[in-house]
């Protein structure tokens, strides 16, 4: 086998770490000698062995080589360096799919493989690596939660009809997609307006997580309209309510209410989020909260749930109800990165210019 087939084992064992490991990134590793594989394993959760340290557990490593999709951490965090157990272990060639960006490795793993003269390569699939790492990418070279966009919409763009029916835009098959989504989000933003319609839970549902990793509701309400008796402030799950009207709401077990002077700066929201240790945002709506991200530039990710459906009306909430332009050359722009059939709807995957 190729340099490149190990490597993509190695991303698929990473790949098992999707719903359990933020805020850290999904990890695999494979240990080869002599063309037989010898050791595997993956970043299971936070707070738990790293990739490296899983792989070599019951292997003897010595004179072997390790695929591994991101450089070895090289500090002391809640576990030991990496790189210090890959040392240790005698492995003779380590091939990385992607340095580690984050300040704290940022290329200090690499360094310390090449001084004990350990063989190394870097870059072996690293597109693919990247991709899988996106959310955790981004929000330790920026400090900002990676954004995702998230909509149920018509063809004609719209996200419920002029007298505000939205139950169901998408098909079942859609809507449990959609839920899959959520579980690998630290966190679900939505305006006022989404609660105030539909009185969502905003909840994971499908378990995936396994109940390790924490997650966050957060609500925008610049006008103070969110009923004080809707379902996610008093459920007693972690709830952020940025609201210009504080008075109005009752201290709950799991709610924080945090005052804001009129309209809610997304930008500021997204500061207050990353300080608070949540990396990953998914944006549910609605139309308002929608328009604003998009105007602002605030994504870096959107997934649009197409139905095969027109409803009309220019008073029916869309995913963009901002101020039109007026030359093309004022649109605001993105890159198609795939599409795909989700039961009887369509599935748009779309990243920024």
């Amino acid at each position: 086998m190729t340099d490149e087939q190990y490597m993509r084992r190695a991303l698929e064992l990473a790949e098992q770490g999707r719903y359990t490991v933020s805020p850290n990134p999904m990890v695999g590793c494979v240990i080869v000698r002599d063309g037989v594989v010898i050791g595997e394993g993956f970043h299971r959760q936070a707070g738990g062995p790293h990739a490296e340290v899983e792989a070599l557990r019951d292997c003897d490593a010595r004179g072997a080589t390790m695929y591994v999709t991101l450089e070895p951490c090289c500090h002391h965090g809640r576990t030991g360096p990496c790189s210090e157990a890959v040392i240790a272990a005698g492995v003779s060639r380590v091939v990385i799919a992607m340095l580690d960006p984050h300040e704290v490795v940022d290329g200090g793993g690499a360094v310390a493989l090449s001084g004990a003269e350990i063989d190394l390569e870097v870059g072996v699939l690293e597109a693919e690596a990247r991709a899988l790492n996106e959310t955790f990418i981004w929000s330790v070279t920026h400090h900002r939660p990676f954004v995702t966009i998230k909509a149920g919409m018509t063809l004609d763009a719209k996200l419920a009809t002029v007298s505000r029916d939205s139950q169901w835009i998408t098909a079942e098959a859609a809507r449990e997609r959609s839920l899959r989504l959520r579980e690998e989000y630290d966190a679900i933003l939505v305006g006022s307006g989404t609660v105030k319609a539909d009185n969502p839970r905003l909840t994971r549902r499908m378990g995936l997580a396994g109940g390790v990793t924490r997650w966050t509701r957060v609500v925008l309400d610049g006008d103070g309209e969110v009923p004080p008796h809707a379902q996610l402030l008093r459920d007693g799950g972690a709830t952020l309510l940025f609201t210009s009207a504080p008075s109005h709401y009752a201290a709950s077990p799991g709610l924080e209410i945090i005052p804001v002077d009129g309209r809610v700066d997304i930008e500021l929201v997204l500061a207050e989020l990353h300080a608070r240790g949540i990396r990953s945002v998914l944006v549910e709506g609605g139309a308002v909260v929608h328009s604003e991200v998009i105007r602002r530039g605030s994504w870096q990710k959107m997934m649009l749930f197409v139905a095969p459906m027109i409803v009309g009306g220019a008073d029916a909430p869309a995913i963009f109800t901002g101020e039109a332009v007026s030359r093309l050359t004022d649109a605001y722009r993105f890159r198609f990165d795939r599409a795909e059939f989700v039961g009887s709807d369509l599935l748009i995957t779309a990243y920024p210019v």
